[in-house]
């Protein structure tokens, strides 16, 4: 017999993947670290009418669809009327973001979203090269925030950018898996650079990746 329109209803719903509280958190703690009345050359300002977009990788892409933080943003900033917009795509790398043919570049994209503040994810896919990759990742990140600070892609001059890092890798303890050793070394060298650049150009860095590898080692089981 023809299954009941609720089964059916049930069936087609993608299935529900519950997040441990403390990790529902972590966007909140990203939010806490980076956006906050310019007070400190280390706070990103948030002006009212800004258009925030975030680019990068797959935290940044997640962050779609466990999107407390941007709830608390406007929260933090009722009067701000922000926009925010998520360019973000999965395994996206400073240096590599591929797209089908007519896409759009992420220039035209920022353009496009009125970009006047930038949250960049990058880190995490490009520390798989290891120490031997570390130098390119330096190079092309360089290159690419010295010409994202000098576009204008709202019209209104200059973005300001802030950076995060990538967050630790959770040794889930299944002996199928990695234990995390040799990606959290290799992540610690990658959140250097990222520090290291952002000091340079002068732009927020938001650590995410300590706090992290500390509550990872703090779980049991």
């Amino acid at each position: 017999p023809p299954l009941p329109a609720s089964r059916l209803s049930a069936l087609s719903r993608p299935p529900y993947i519950p997040m441990r509280p403390p990790l529902l958190l972590l966007p909140i703690a990203f939010l806490a670290v980076t956006l906050a009345p310019a007070a400190t050359p280390r706070t990103l300002e948030l002006r009212a009418g800004d258009h925030v977009c975030l680019i990068g990788n797959t935290l940044a892409e997640r962050l779609q669809h466990f999107n407390g933080w941007e709830t608390l943003l406007h929260q933090r900033f009722p009067r701000h009327q922000l926009v925010v917009r998520n360019l973000a795509w999965p395994a996206d790398e400073v240096a590599l973001r591929p797209r089908a043919e007519g896409f759009g570049d992420p220039d035209q994209h920022l353009t496009f979203s009125k970009a006047d503040v930038i949250l960049a994810f990058f880190g995490f896919n490009e520390s798989f090269a290891g120490p031997a990759g570390l130098a390119a990742f330096k190079s092309d990140f360089d290159t690419w925030l010295a010409a994202t600070l000098q576009a204008n892609y709202s019209g209104r001059g200059a973005p300001r950018v802030a950076l995060v890092s990538p967050i630790a890798h959770e040794n889930l303890r299944d002996p199928h898996l990695p234990d995390g050793t040799t990606n959290n070394r290799n992540l610690e060298l990658y959140t250097s650079a990222l520090v290291e650049i952002a000091e340079k150009h002068g732009v927020v860095f938001a650590d995410v990746f300590h706090p992290t590898l500390q509550f990872f080692a703090a779980q049991k089981g």
